[in-house]
């Protein structure tokens, strides 16, 4: 069943708000955002979270047929 705003946390629709924000602005992965979601959402994301999912979305961003 499709989790609908009203039966979110408002913890887990703020972080569906950063994390798309995010993507579209080409600073996360978009294959991280299921990650990045649950772990904003409870509050666990760690300095070294942010550094890998930025480093990451770099990484792809140079090879050929990253994302753009």
């Amino acid at each position: 069943m499709p989790s609908t705003p009203a039966s979110r946390t408002a913890n887990e629709q703020l972080a569906e708000i950063v994390a798309a924000a995010l993507v579209e602005a080409g600073l996360i992965s978009r294959s991280r955002i299921e990650d990045m979601k649950r772990k904003l959402a409870s509050g666990t994301a760690s300095q070294e979270d942010w550094s890998h999912w930025i480093a990451e979305c770099g990484r792809q961003r140079k090879e050929p047929g990253g994302e753009q």
